[in-house]
């Protein structure tokens, strides 16, 4: 498991660093809410840090931590790119709560 002071930029790899908070970390990105309305960039970080802690906390998520981590870096190719991905980690993160 990754802990969870981990910085969304050291999980998800340098790309983010150039787009977004380089220390963030993963706990504070799934607390934030200021994501309404606000940069698709920071709603995939919001919910594709939100999938990866369900991934090693939750038997049965749909998404491994590896899927997880790939899929952020293709989904950063483009805003539509992105906004699909975080709606679809959304779901999935609603579904087992």
């Amino acid at each position: 498991m990754v802990p969870l002071d981990s910085s969304v930029s050291e999980v998800f790899g340098s790309m983010l660093l150039e787009r977004y908070e380089p220390g963030l970390t993963l706990l504070e990105a799934t607390q934030r809410n200021d994501d309404i309305g606000g940069s698709v960039v920071f709603k995939l970080v919001k919910q594709s840090s939100a999938a990866l802690l369900n991934a090693y906390s939750r038997p049965g998520f749909p998404y491994t931590a590896w899927e997880i981590k790939s899929l952020v870096l293709e989904a950063l190719i483009s805003e539509a790119a992105a906004a699909l991905q975080a709606e679809q980690f959304k779901q999935a993160n609603e579904a087992c709560h």
